[in-house]
């Protein structure tokens, strides 16, 4: 983990502080002060700032030099001619620069035209090298950091003081150097400083006069902020801090009127005080970098103090262990193949959708999917929307096939309606799969919310549910006149019941069993038959694996497995379990972006559906279908994602 600090300046500055939540203990005992070695560091080295490198040596910027790789005495190794200000690197990362190698990766800004660049590091050939260069941007970039993402994308936060943070793809997964602007974060005003924990997918942002807020490095979160440590009256500390430096596990901080580097570690939610370096030498210091050294389990920072130009370096021991890869089983990750056309509108729209299978023509089955603010859209396998219906604030759909209507038989979507309570039911031409509007069933439900159909040998059941916690089952009962006119009732033939708020249902056909999810506590199984018994069982508590919001379920029924595939949104993933008893959990897999193919990944997904059919070409094992609930690259209203069951299957290695 390499990280840094840069150079603040004084401002006045104000932050929502209400609803904060951070650990601010005393400081550390005087052993644990004395822990930590200090020495000067040789005056031949010149540069403002020094980013100390594993193995030894540092990476320097200087104003007037430009960029330099140096031994531990300050002798050049490497240079780079080009006046350059702050400082972030990365060592080890593979990128295509002629071939695929793996580099010191800078990035930099370069003077005078203040354009941010790209620089690599090869030690092996002793070059340094701009590998791309970003747009310069419209306001005086305050600060700079980069972040590594879980699937290996290289991405860039520009720091504007004005209260935005723009961040950059820089280069993908596969080492493709590629400059696409990800998203605007909003930040705190007069923000000065940042710097990310990639295994945390954490962005710590000084706020002057303030304190450290942390936001979500990960480019699909949504904003929003927490104060890590903060100056009185809001904390305990005499002043605000002014730089900041990730760690693994955790992160130092300096405050300039203690002259101490404060070390902080992640305990839960929070960030705990542990203890505290006094380095009373330094008058002014404007720099801070910091490198982790896995082996020896140590940190080596170093700090440049302007007022006497001379480097402090600092060697303190730093035990990590990431206990998130012992307590859970590892995310595998994918990358979707194809996106719908998104919303109109900005906001919480796209939620759920269903899969209807063309039997006769699969290439041309549909993807139905709800917009709670307006209605109904309907997609082909493109991702292209071929038809929208109007009809209200529409939550879950499902769809099922062959269902009795007089004589004949009609494939059906049907959607809960939360306007006026209802089910709003659509029949599928089974030939183009053009929807119709069919009509209406209404409910006693006060609330209701989610959704699924259930289909037995001799009736259709629609399984709604309302926001109390009650579920209730609907045989659909279809009648026709003479012009085929049809008219649609309900047959209330069953409730049951979760103690708080569900949504996600999921009906097992061939099994007569339905999955549902109870958001905050668990993902719930029981039988579908209307008389079957009414007390659901445990599948899957929600927890480290399972992260509240359990929201969208899907089933796919495969030819000798089946699955249920569940949304953990409180960790943008999903959840793969076999849909037979003893319900063993198969794996965990997210979905991140293709940046070569423009498709961003996936995260906030409420609802989703799968389906084991052969549609053709990609999807040939059938397609899993999720809501996004934040668009990115370019930022842009939600939409749907596509993805190749056989990627997922392999990636978990199914049977």
């Amino acid at each position: 983990m390499y990280l840094k600090i840069m150079r603040l300046k004084k401002a006045v500055s104000i932050a929502l502080l209400l609803g904060a939540a951070f650990v601010l203990p005393a400081y550390a005992t005087e052993q644990q002060r004395n822990s930590s070695s200090i020495q000067a560091l040789p005056k031949t080295i010149q540069a403002s700032m020094l980013a100390p490198l594993s193995g030894g040596g540092y990476l320097a910027v200087d104003g007037k030099n430009g960029v330099s790789w140096l031994n531990a005495d300050g002798t050049p190794l490497a240079a780079l001619a080009a006046p350059a200000e702050l400082l972030d690197w990365r060592e080890e990362i593979p990128v295509k620069n002629g071939k695929l190698e793996k580099y010191v990766v800078a990035a930099t800004v370069r003077l005078p035209e203040q354009q941010p660049v790209i620089m690599v590091l090869n030690k092996s050939t002793k070059k340094i090298s701009e590998l791309v260069r970003l747009p310069i941007p419209s306001f005086k970039i305050e600060s700079l950091c980069l972040s590594v993402d879980p699937a290996h994308n290289l991405s860039l936060y520009l720091l504007d003081e004005r209260g935005t943070a723009e961040h950059w793809l820089v280069a993908d997964a596969q080492g493709e150097p590629l400059i696409k602007k990800l998203r605007s974060v909003p930040i705190p005003p007069n923000s000065k400083s940042c710097s990310v924990d990639d295994q945390q997918e954490s962005l710590f942002i000084v706020e002057e006069a303030i304190g450290v807020w942390r936001l979500n490095a990960s480019v699909e979160a949504a904003p929003g902020r927490q104060l890590v440590d903060a100056a009185k009256p809001f904390g305990k500390l005499s002043q605000s801090v002014e730089l900041v430096a990730a760690l693994p596990g955790g992160l130092l901080a300096f405050e300039p009127q203690q002259k101490s580097v404060l070390f902080y570690r992640k305990q839960g939610d929070s960030y705990q005080l542990e203890k505290s370096q006094t380095i009373s030498q330094v008058e002014e210091v404007e720099n801070l970098s910091v490198v982790y050294d896995s082996v020896r389990r140590e940190i080596t920072a170093v700090l440049f103090d302007e007022a006497t130009q001379r480097h402090w370096q600092i060697k303190s021991p730093w035990a990590y262990d990431n206990q998130n890869d012992k307590t859970v089983m590892p995310m595998v990750s994918v990358v979707a193949d194809i996106q719908t056309e998104t919303m109109a509108r900005f906001g919480d729209a796209a939620d759920d959708p269903a899969i209807w299978v063309n039997k006769k023509s699969p290439r041309k089955s549909r993807v139905i999917g709800t917009n709670k603010q307006q209605g109904l859209f309907v997609y082909d396998l493109q991702g292209k929307q071929v038809q929208h219906f109007n009809s209200g604030k529409l939550n879950n759909v499902d769809v099922r096939y062959g269902v009795p209507v007089g004589k004949k038989k009609m494939d059906i979507a049907v959607a809960t309606n939360r306007a006026d309570n209802s089910l709003v039911i659509y029949a599928i031409d089974p030939s183009s799969g053009k929807l119709v509007f069919s009509g209406s069933v209404n409910t006693d439900l006060e609330e209701i919310y989610g959704f699924c159909l259930y289909q037995s040998a001799s009736a259709t059941y629609a399984i709604p549910n309302g926001k109390s916690g009650e579920f209730q089952q609907i045989k659909l009962i279809a009648t026709p006149d003479e012009n085929n006119n049809i008219t649609w009732r309900g047959e209330l033939v069953r409730r049951f019941y979760v103690k708080s708020q569900p949504e996600g249902c999921v009906a097992d056909d061939k099994n007569q069993r339905l999955f549902v999810g109870e958001e905050d506590v668990a993902l719930w199984t029981l039988g579908a038959e209307p008389t079957a018994a009414n007390t659901p069982e445990l599948v899957l508590a929600a927890g480290d694996l399972l992260v509240a919001d359990v929201e969208g379920v899907g089933i796919y029924q495969g030819r000798q497995h089946s699955y249920v595939v569940v949304s953990s949104q409180g960790n943008n993933s999903f959840i793969v379990i076999d849909a037979l008893p003893p319900f063993k959990v198969r794996g965990r897999v997210r979905i991140d972006m293709d940046a070569a193919h423009d498709i961003d990944g996936v995260s906030e997904t409420d609802g989703l559906e799968v389906n084991a059919a052969n549609f053709g070409g990609n999807y040939n094992e059938g397609m899993l279908v999720v809501q996004d609930g934040h668009k990115v690259m370019p930022e842009a209203p939600q939409n749907f994602k596509y993805v190749d069951w056989k990627k997922i299957s392999a990636a978990l290695q199914l049977d």
